[in-house]
């Protein structure tokens, strides 16, 4: 039972495959535009990290970043889906750091 009927057809293939238009490195990032926010978490077992919230979707940028705030207050840190997560529990040293970049930045939390 051979049929030569056309169930897909496509010029580039498989649609789901297909990148977007515009990938997340392509994105410009205005900084002047940009207001990060600044959390201070704690554990029950007392470690302190400060998580950077309202990131960019330019992924270079994020851990470029995140690279520069780790080399510049001495501690470690990781750049995760959308957030920076900095292991510090001085959340004025991360203010400075911003400030310094001329990037505005918004304290939440308690």
């Amino acid at each position: 039972m051979s049929s030569n009927r056309i169930v897909w057809s496509d010029e580039d293939g498989d649609v789901r495959k297909k990148k977007e238009s515009i990938t997340k490195q392509d994105l410009h990032v205005d900084e002047s535009k940009l207001e990060l926010r600044l959390r201070r978490l704690s554990s029950g077992k007392g470690r302190v990290v400060i998580e950077i919230k309202g990131l960019p979707k330019n992924v270079e940028w994020c851990k470029k970043l995140a690279s520069d705030l780790k080399k510049s207050l001495g501690v470690g840190g990781a750049f995760k889906n959308d957030y920076i997560e900095i292991h510090i529990d001085n959340i004025e040293k991360v203010m400075n750091f911003c400030d310094s970049k001329q990037i505005k930045w918004k304290k939440t939390g308690g």
